[in-house]
C-alpha cells in the first residue's frame, strides 16, 4: 500500500504552520518566564504597601509571611491563567497560519503549476509532431522502395520524402525561434517597425499572388526599440498565417502605426471560444488543419515575441470569416530594459525617421539578409 504523498502546496502550508508554532511557542515561553518573575515581585511590593497594620480583625494577628503567601498564590494563579489562554490562542493562531499558508502557497504556485502543465503539454505535442514526419518517411520508404520500384514510384517517394523533410525543418526552426523568444531579449536596437513589416509583406507577395489573395499595407513611421530579427519573425508569421489560412479572392489588410501592428484577413469562420487556443503551440482550430501548410507554431511565436518586447498579442474573430490579430508594443515614454522582456524606446534617443508610405503602396526598403545555408525563398515557421 502506497503512502499518500502530500502536494507541494500542502507541504508549504504545514511547514509555514510548524515554523509559526515553534516561533510562537518560544515567544510565549519567554514572555511567561519574564512575566512570572515580574508579577511575583510586584505582588510582594503591593502586599507590603497594602497592609500597614499587623491586625486585620480584632484579636487575630496576621504575620507578614501569610500576606506574602497569599500574594504568591495570586501571582501563580494569574501566571497559570495567562499560560493557558496564551497556549489556546497560540494553537488557534497556528491553525489560522496553516490556512493562510495554504492559501498563499496556492496563489504563488498557481502560475508555476500552469507553466509546468503548459511545458508538459508542449513537450507532448512537440514529440507527436516530430514523430509524425518520421512515420511518414518510414512508410514512404517501406512502400515506395519495396521490391523493384518503377521510376514513377521512385519519383513519388522522393517527392514525399523531400516534402516531409521540409516540414520537419520548418517545425524544428519554429521550435528554435519559440525557445529563443521565450528567453527574452538579450539586446535592443532602434528599429522602424513599418520597415520591418514592409519587408515581410514583400516577401509573402509571391505566395499571396499564387493563392489569389490581395495584400494591402497601410504604414506609418513606427520607431521602437527591439530585436529586428525577432520582429521580422513576428511579422512574417502573421502574414504567412493570414495568406495561408485564406481563400482565393480573399484579402489581407496590414496596418502599422506607432506601438501597434494589426493584420486583418478573410478566411474560414473561427468560433469565438477557439480563438485563444490558436495561440497555443500546435493548435490550428477546427477546419484549419488542411489550410496554410504550417506546423501550428505561427501564432505561438507571435505572442512569445510580443511578450519578449513587453507587448501583447490578441486575436478576434470576424463575423464574415477570418481573424483580426492586433499586436501592441509598449509606449515610447518607457526606457528599454534589457533581458527583462521589456524593451521600449527611450524618449531621449529618437529612432531614425522613415519616409511616409501611402496606403497600399509597396515601399522600397532593404531586404533582410538571408541566413547562411538557407535560400531566400525558403519558408520560415
Amino acid at each position: 500500500m502506497r503512502r499518500p504523498v502530500l502536494t507541494a502546496r500542502a507541504r508549504i502550508a504545514f511547514a509555514f504552520g510548524a515554523i509559526f508554532l515553534v516561533l510562537g511557542t518560544a515567544l510565549l515561553a519567554t514572555v511567561n518566564v519574564l512575566s512570572r518573575e515580574s508579577t511575583r515581585q510586584r505582588a510582594t511590593t503591593i502586599a507590603r504597601m497594602a497592609v500597614p497594620v499587623e491586625v486585620v480583625r480584632p484579636g487575630e494577628p496576621v504575620s507578614m509571611s501569610t500576606v506574602y503567601r497569599v500574594s504568591g498564590d495570586v501571582s501563580a494563579a494569574a501566571s497559570q491563567e495567562m499560560t493557558v489562554w496564551s497556549a489556546a490562542a497560540l494553537l488557534i493562531t497556528a491553525l489560522l497560519a496553516v490556512g493562510v499558508g495554504y492559501w498563499t502557497a496556492g496563489r504563488v504556485l498557481r502560475p508555476v503549476q500552469g507553466a509546468f502543465e503548459s511545458q508538459r503539454r508542449f513537450i507532448s505535442n512537440a514529440s507527436h509532431e516530430l514523430r509524425t514526419p518520421l512515420a511518414v518517411q518510414r512508410t514512404a520508404i517501406q512502400v515506395g522502395l519495396d521490391g523493384d520500384p518503377t521510376p514513377e514510384e521512385l519519383a513519388r517517394t522522393k517527392a514525399t520524402l523531400l516534402e516531409t523533410n521540409r516540414h520537419s525543418e520548418r517545425l524544428i526552426d519554429g521550435l528554435l525561434v519559440l525557445a529563443r523568444s521565450e528567453r527574452g531579449l538579450d539586446s535592443c536596437e532602434r528599429v522602424d517597425l513599418a520597415a520591418v513589416v514592409a519587408d515581410e509583406v514583400a516577401a509573402v507577395t509571391g505566395q499571396a499572388t499564387q493563392n489569389g489573395v490581395r495584400l494591402r499595407l497601410t504604414a506609418a513611421t513606427a520607431p521602437m526599440q527591439g530585436n529586428r530579427v525577432l520582429l521580422a519573425q513576428l511579422a512574417g508569421n502573421l502574414l504567412r498565417n493570414a495568406v495561408g489560412y485564406n481563400h482565393p479572392g480573399g484579402s489581407v489588410e496590414v496596418d502599422v502605426r506607432p506601438g501597434r501592428l494589426t493584420v486583418v484577413n478573410t478566411g474560414p469562420p473561427v468560433p469565438g471560444p477557439e480563438v485563444d487556443g490558436l495561440f497555443e503551440p500546435f493548435r490550428r482550430g477546427a477546419g484549419r488543419e488542411r489550410l496554410g501548410g504550417g506546423v501550428g507554431l505561427g501564432l505561438s511565436i507571435v505572442r512569445s515575441i510580443a511578450r519578449a518586447h513587453g507587448g501583447t498579442a490578441k486575436a478576434a474573430p470576424r463575423a464574415e470569416g477570418g481573424l483580426r490579430v492586433t499586436v501592441d508594443f509598449p509606449s515610447r515614454d518607457r526606457r528599454p530594459v534589457r533581458g527583462a522582456g521589456n524593451c521600449a524606446i527611450s524618449p531621449h534617443r529618437p529612432a531614425a525617421e522613415a519616409p511616409p508610405w501611402r496606403s497600399g503602396a509597396q515601399p522600397r526598403v532593404p531586404r533582410l539578409r538571408a541566413r547562411r545555408g538557407r535560400s531566400r525563398s525558403s519558408p520560415r515557421p
